[in-house]
């Protein structure tokens, strides 16, 4: 277990959870998600929404049975593989494929000691991120984009199987990513995936790191307690030390 002076709470908390509503973008095929009412302050003196949305809605951790035969569901995870020191490497500029070689350029230019466990690729330019932010019509652009996913797939930044390799051969425990997968979307074997989670890796995706600066960072990420599911989604933050 993690002692009180491993849990540096006093630092600023970053937010880095992708949330749910109709708009939120979502892998081609998934389910939609909808959030209806049932129940109103008005009528019923409380208000209930009803939720409808996928396993891998939004921020969410895959769990090993999603591509993995008899593999581990949501439920039994080890959650403190989901929480500890974290590195945020920025791959923003980049498109397509990350190698091994390309990830252990940039990870060699920070000063990693072995307490951290976890991997954060942030791949998303700054321009893109601001777009989002500052646009009047977010909504009309963010169903858009939904749409015309299938469109662009190759656009996503991707780890390849050396990279996944060298994941599991530098120890960590988790590998995040702010794209719909850490395989390429025209993947149809995901070695990533099946790389990663056989060797008890997790794996976080759709995280949002559009304000995050590389760096380290304690991490937290709990995904919903589902029984039997091949994932959930998850609230994800980061605590800065300073």
């Amino acid at each position: 277990m993690l002692s009180p002076k491993e849990m540096p709470f006093k630092g600023r908390i970053l937010d880095i959870t992708v949330p749910i509503s109709p708009i939120t973008p979502i892998f081609p095929g998934d389910p939609e998600p909808s959030i209806e009412s049932v129940c109103t302050l008005e009528k019923d003196g409380c208000a209930v929404s009803r939720l409808t949305l996928g396993s891998h809605t939004g921020t969410h951790v895959d769990a090993s049975s999603h591509i993995l035969k008899d593999g581990p569901t949501i439920d039994n995870l080890n959650l403190e593989n989901l929480m500890g020191w974290a590195v945020v490497l920025d791959f923003s500029l980049r498109n397509g494929v990350l190698t091994a070689s390309i990830l252990d350029k940039v990870f060699n230019d920070f000063k990693i000691d072995e307490s951290v466990s976890i991997l954060l690729l942030k791949t998303k330019s700054t321009s893109e991120n601001e777009i989002r932010s500052k646009t009047s019509d977010f909504q009309a652009i963010e169903s858009d984009k939904r749409n015309k996913t299938e469109e662009f797939p190759e656009n996503s930044v991707y780890l390849d199987s050396g990279a996944a390799d060298w994941i599991v051969r530098n120890g960590f425990k988790t590998v995040g990513i702010d794209s719909f997968s850490v395989d390429s979307f025209s993947s149809e074997d995901l070695p990533s995936h099946h790389i990663l989670l056989l060797s008890n890796v997790n794996i976080v995706e759709c995280l949002d790191l559009s304000s995050v600066e590389a760096g380290i960072y304690f991490f937290v990420c709990l995904p919903l307690k589902v029984e039997g599911c091949d994932g959930a989604p998850a609230r994800a933050l980061l605590i800065s030390e300073d």
